[in-house]
């Protein structure tokens, strides 16, 4: 097969067969479907009934052997000393220079057996392998990512399974024997809503899809693609690597988008500093940049946009265009300026639907991350000309009421 050739995911057999639209999209040298029907009819199903998401192509490394534990602690910011078995967490992993190579969920499925969830990191975690009993693998080909999610989620699950699933928390995993194949279940997803990740090998994919869409058809079911459930985890208020900043570390980004700015960022700066624990005993890559950096305090802060989609539209009007928000989120960055000096960028832009808002991230000075501070974009149409400026106001984020953990 060519290298630039597209592999399919483990669920590909049935998501091509559900796909109306020409519009899919490329995930680390994956296709998966973009939007299925509509964005909106999607979204909606997300946080108004269930949806079936395909999350497969999200890089997945594993790692096993006596020391794992010692390994995964050494590379994350929080305790992996106090994580059990069956427990899922989430956590940055950085450098050195205390810098975030990326951030996603660590999953502990055995005593002995750790699977990282985030971008690529494979290299990253070899170069500092050093000295530990280990193997590091690459599974993203061999587990299929199936995400059930929204207030009917578990009714779905239910009904798909036979089980109670009231009792499963959230970030906890569970074993599951569904017509006779053998997955996990876990309480997770990236969407903000009530939801479920089943884990499944790659062969069994189809299988699963199909018994889940079979339960799900009494609940009125609805594939949702990568378009809405990027809206919906903006929305939630969840950050992304390559969209609110760059990978300090060296492996190739999952995302198939041009990186457009080297934006190296700590955990603090990103608005994640409670997954750093100082006072963990071991020690850890970074810690004492990052020690440092909590004695004199980050130098920007991660925080949310409203942005004036009136003064959006008057824009694309005033160069003679037709007025335009986006194809999709944005992940190219947005200059933002306040008094008319630079002072930071805007990032994972989008039209929530939900709110009925234009949205945002925005990395700024620190003495501008404060809610209801007004500021100033750069606004470019999607394909990067030059439009002029737009006013915007800092919020609080997550936009909308999480409801995962319910």
């Amino acid at each position: 097969m060519s290298e630039y050739a597209f592999k399919g995911t483990p669920f590909h057999g049935c998501t091509v067969n559900l796909n109306r639209t020409t519009w899919w999209y490329s995930w680390g040298g994956y296709i998966v479907p973009d939007v299925y029907t509509d964005i909106h009819t999607e979204l909606n199903a997300i946080r108004t009934n269930v949806s079936m998401n395909e999350m497969s192509p999200i890089p997945k490394m594993e790692i096993t052997g006596p020391d794992a534990q010692r390994f995964v602690n050494y590379l994350i910011t929080r305790d992996a000393g106090k994580m059990e078995p069956g427990q899922a967490w989430y956590t940055p992993w950085c450098n050195e220079a205390g810098k975030v190579v990326a951030d996603g969920i660590v999953f502990r499925f055995d005593e002995n057996q750790f699977i990282f969830s985030g971008d690529n990191s494979i290299s990253f975690f070899q170069q500092h392998s050093a000295g530990f009993e280990i193997e590091i693998n690459n599974v993203t080909d061999d587990v299929g990512i199936l995400a059930i999610q929204g207030p009917n989620s578990r009714a779905v699950l239910e009904a798909a399974s036979g089980n109670d699933w009231t009792d499963l928390e959230f970030s906890r995993i569970r074993k599951l024997e569904l017509n006779g194949i053998g997955l996990y279940v876990i309480r997770q997803g990236f969407t903000g809503e009530h939801g479920y990740e089943l884990w499944v090998k790659r062969r069994d994919g189809e299988k699963i899809w199909t018994v889940i869409e079979e339960a799900g058809k009494p609940f009125a079911i609805q594939p949702a693609g990568e378009y809405a459930i990027d809206i919906a985890r903006v929305e939630a208020g969840l950050i992304l690597v390559s969209a609110e900043y760059t990978s300090a570390g060296f492996d190739k980004p999952s995302a198939d988008v041009i990186i457009q700015q080297d934006d190296h960022i700590t955990p603090f700066e990103l608005g994640i500093g409670h997954c750093v624990n100082l006072d963990k005993r071991d020690d850890f890559l970074g810690k004492q940049a990052l020690i440092a950096e909590k004695q004199n305090g980050p130098q920007r802060g991660m925080v949310g946009l409203e942005i004036d989609l009136n003064g959006i539209v008057n824009l694309f009007i005033k160069h003679g265009m037709a007025p335009e928000v986006s194809p999709r989120v944005r992940w190219d960055k947005l200059k933002v300026l306040h008094d008319d000096r630079y002072a930071g960028h805007a990032s994972s832009v989008t039209w929530s639907p939900t709110l009925g808002k234009m949205i945002g991230f925005a990395c700024v000075s620190k003495d501008l991350a404060e809610t209801g501070v007004e500021l100033t974009l750069q606004w470019k149409d999607f394909w990067g000309k030059e439009l002029g400026e737009v006013s915007a106001r800092v919020v609080e984020y997550p936009f909308i009421e999480l409801n995962r953990a319910n």
